[in-house]
């Protein structure tokens, strides 16, 4: 099952924000944050949200993007962690042709302070419609 998101909207008490649904069996409810020490994008429950960013994210003027704060400040991350398992993976043979990218947010447009040999690739998150 793949998973859903929804954006909740309520007062700016660190409870509205984007949430989707596990795969998990029962399906959890999940929420979307942004770590506010590391500006990396997880997830996880209500709990874990605490102390970091859960909003207000909401579209582009023309609905076809997702921004958090106001603005797109996405990045796609590759840190050099990432690369070494990669590497350690081919040298097992285990070849799947994917890599790992991490979703990072630019809060302060200032590269996200991304630890050192990260590479980072800005991108938007469009917004696509579930079907139903």
């Amino acid at each position: 099952m793949a998973d859903s998101f929804n954006i909740l909207t309520s007062p700016p008490d660190n409870t509205s924000g984007l949430v989707t649904v596990s795969g998990e069996e029962p399906p959890m409810l999940r929420w979307v944050f942004l770590d506010a020490e590391t500006h990396e994008m997880r997830w996880g429950g209500r709990p874990d949200s605490q102390g970091h960013v859960c909003g207000p994210y909401d579209w582009t003027k023309d609905e076809q993007y997702v921004t958090l704060e106001g603005w797109q400040g996405w990045l796609a991350v590759r840190l050099s962690e990432d690369d070494a398992r990669d590497q350690s993976d081919r040298e097992l043979g285990i070849v799947d042709g994917e890599e790992v990218w991490r979703l990072y947010f630019d809060q302060n447009d200032d590269g996200a302070d991304l630890p050192p040999g990260a590479q980072g690739l800005e991108i938007q998150l469009k917004r696509v419609m579930a079907e139903q």
